[in-house]
């Protein structure tokens, strides 16, 4: 069990739910820990299980006991789990086709995004073991929404090492750091000293929402 990827699994829709967890029992790697359906139950079920990765829902009720109460405020809850718990990865699994929504949760951490109306049987299972390693994924219908969405006109003014930079992590989104620096040929610490100056310079804090703010510039393509 210590070997397996260990799942959460959160959406107020039961038979969503059970499809997801369905799917990934074919997975022998992943192991389902706990399900919830509203959104007190992230940070309850995080604290007490203590997954790698979280599925969530964004649209379900804040309360279980209130079901058609107070709608869930996903991003500062999603927020305060990534910040309480460092190692997690979270997938957000949703109907919500917003540009906005999309580039917020990147920024706040969030590696994977997936709509409800994907064709996931095959791949949801792999995302999971993606993501567990530090890849960033977008379902084919998030990145046409991505591509699709108008193009931010204020250009952020990037290095030619930082372009570069971008364009490998775009080619290649789960190479390490190190892998990253050799095909760059500089040093990790160069790297990463160049990564700083050019989150400063998009206005970004991580490389997920660096890359999805990029293609919106037109700096590189997805």
């Amino acid at each position: 069990m210590s070997d397996l990827i260990r799942v959460v699994v959160i959406d107020d829709h039961l038979v969503s739910r059970k499809g997801i967890v369905s799917l990934l029992a074919d997975n022998p790697k992943i192991a389902v820990v706990a399900e919830g359906s509203a959104g007190n139950h992230v940070l309850e079920l995080l604290d007490q299980y203590k997954p790698d990765v979280l599925i969530t829902d964004l649209q379900m009720p804040a309360q279980a006991d209130d079901p058609k109460g107070v709608l869930f405020e996903p991003i500062s809850t999603i927020k305060r789990a990534l910040q309480k718990h460092e190692t997690l990865s979270v997938i957000v699994l949703s109907q919500e086709q917003d540009i906005q929504t999309i580039q917020g949760l990147a920024e706040i951490g969030v590696k994977g995004y997936l709509l409800k109306t994907d064709d996931y049987a095959r791949s949801l299972g792999q995302t999971v073991e993606m993501i567990h390693v530090g890849t960033m994924y977008f379902s084919p219908e998030v990145r046409d929404i991505i591509l699709s969405a108008p193009r931010l006109r204020r250009k952020a003014i990037l290095t030619k090492q930082q372009l570069s930079i971008l364009r490998v992590v775009v080619r290649s989104p789960g190479a390490s750091r190190e892998e990253q620096a050799r095909s760059l040929d500089i040093s990790v610490s160069t790297l990463h000293k160049h990564t700083n100056k050019m989150f400063a310079a998009m206005e970004v804090p991580n490389m997920i929402a660096c890359v999805l703010k990029a293609i919106r510039l037109g700096l590189v393509d997805l």
